[in-house]
C-alpha cells in the first residue's frame, strides 16, 4: 500500500520506547482456572507498557503497605484479566506459583499505548478500554479523557481557551494548521514560527532553520501545526488534583528543551502567579482530569500556553531516587489510595 510521507520527518519523531510494547516481554504467571480466586481488595492498580518510564518510577515508589497493584500490558488475558457481572466490576491476577487473586480496586490510573491497528493487542486492550467505560471505580487519566491530545487545534479551541479568560497574564499560543504549500507560503514572512505534530503523536519541535530544508510538497498530504515562536523560558507545570508542581528551563540550546542538554537542570518554580494558579485549576475543571501536563512559555509580560497532556508523562522531572521523597510522587499516590473523587 501506498503510504504518504509526512512533512515532520522520522528523524525528528522520536522513538518513544516506554510508549510501546516490549514484544520480547514473557508473563513470569499465567492465570490458572484450576486455582481458587481468594478476594484482594486494593486501593488502585496503574496500568501501562512495561517500560514506561512512569510506571517503573511507581514500581520503585509504590510500598507494600500502600496497596497499589502495577499491571503491564503485556500481560493482559496472561498474569490478569477483567470481567464484569450483574453487581460488579473486576479483574483476575496471578500473583505467583499459588496466588491467585480476584482484585477490586477503588482507583484506576491508565497510561497510554501507541499500538498498531494490525497489531493483536489493539482488540485486546480496545476491550479493555471499553471495560474501563463502565468500571464502578474511580479512573485516573481515563483513556476518553485522552482524546482531546490526538488533537491539539480542538484543545487550543476549546478547553484552553476557556481557561484562560479573563486570565490578562495567560494567553494561547497563536497556532496555524497548513495543509498546502500554497497556505504554507503565506505564512508571515516577518514572523519566526515552530512547527509539531497536530496529533498526540510526540515530535521533536523545531524552528525555520530545520523546517526549511525539509519536503514542503508533503503539506499537502497530511496537516501540520505551526505555531508562532515565542522567546521566554520553558515551563512545564504538573496538576495532580488541584496541586501545581512546575519546573522551569533556563537556558536551552535547541528549540525543543526535551532534547536539550540542559533538561536535566530544570529548576523548581515556585513563583507562579495566582492567574496561573487559577488557570491550572480551570484547564483541570475544563478537561475533568485530575492528572494533567501543561507546556508554558514565561515572557516578561506573563505565559503562553502550548498544549495540555491529559496522560503526562511526568518521569523525567519527578524522577524517584530511590532515597529522598518525591513531593510530585508523594501527592499522586495520596490520591491513588483516596476514598474521595
Amino acid at each position: 500500500m501506498h503510504e504518504l510521507r509526512t512533512f515532520i520527518s522520522q528523524k525528528f519523531r522520536p522513538d518513544v520506547l516506554g510508549g510501546k510494547l516490549d514484544k520480547t516481554h514473557n508473563s513470569l504467571f499465567t492465570l490458572d482456572k484450576r486455582i481458587h480466586h481468594s478476594i484482594l481488595m486494593v486501593n488502585a492498580i496503574c496500568f501501562g507498557p512495561k517500560k514506561d518510564n512512569v510506571l517503573i518510577n511507581l514500581e520503585h515508589a509504590i510500598k507494600k503497605s500502600d496497596d497499589i497493584l502495577v499491571f503491564y500490558y503485556e500481560d493482559i488475558h496472561q498474569r490478569w484479566t477483567f470481567a464484569k457481572s450483574n453487581k460488579d466490576s473486576y479483574f483476575f491476577y496471578k500473583k505467583n506459583d499459588h496466588e491467585q487473586y480476584m482484585v477490586k480496586a477503588k482507583y484506576l490510573y491508565i497510561r497510554g499505548c501507541y499500538i498498531e491497528p494490525t497489531d493483536k493487542y489493539w482488540t485486546m486492550l480496545g476491550d479493555f478500554y471499553n471495560f474501563i467505560e463502565i468500571y464502578d471505580g474511580k479512573i485516573l487519566c481515563h483513556p476518553k479523557k485522552q482524546l482531546p491530545n490526538e488533537s491539539k487545534l480542538f484543545q487550543l479551541k476549546n478547553s484552553l481557551k476557556r481557561a484562560a479568560k479573563n486570565k490578562n497574564s495567560i494567553t494561547i499560543g497563536r497556532s496555524y494548521v497548513i495543509k498546502d504549500s500554497q497556505l504554507y507560503d503565506s505564512l508571515d514572512a516577518k514572523k519566526s514560527y515552530i512547527v509539531k505534530s497536530l496529533s498526540g503523536v510526540r515530535s521533536i519541535v523545531v524552528d525555520k532553520k530545520n523546517y526549511e530544508n525539509w519536503d514542503r510538497k508533503c503539506i499537502n498530504y497530511i496537516p501540520v501545526l505551526f505555531q508562532e515562536k515565542i522567546e521566554g523560558y520553558d515551563v512545564r507545570v504538573h496538576i495532580i488534583d488541584n496541586h501545581i508542581f512546575a519546573k522551569k528551563s533556563h537556558a536551552k540550546k535547541n528549540i525543543d528543551y526535551r532534547y536539550d542538554d540542559n533538561f536535566f537542570k530544570l529548576t523548581e518554580e515556585n513563583n507562579l502567579n495566582q492567574e496561573m494558579i487559577d488557570f491550572c485549576a480551570a484547564i483541570s475543571i475544563e478537561e475533568d482530569n485530575k492528572l494533567l501536563g501543561v507546556d508554558f512559555i514565561q515572557t516578561q509580560s506573563g505565559y503562553v500556553v502550548l498544549e495540555a497532556n491529559p496522560s503526562p508523562g511526568w518521569s523525567a522531572y519527578h524522577p524517584f531516587n530511590g532515597i529522598d521523597a518525591e513531593p510530585f510522587i508523594t501527592e499522586l499516590l495520596r490520591v491513588l489510595k483516596s476514598d474521595s473523587f
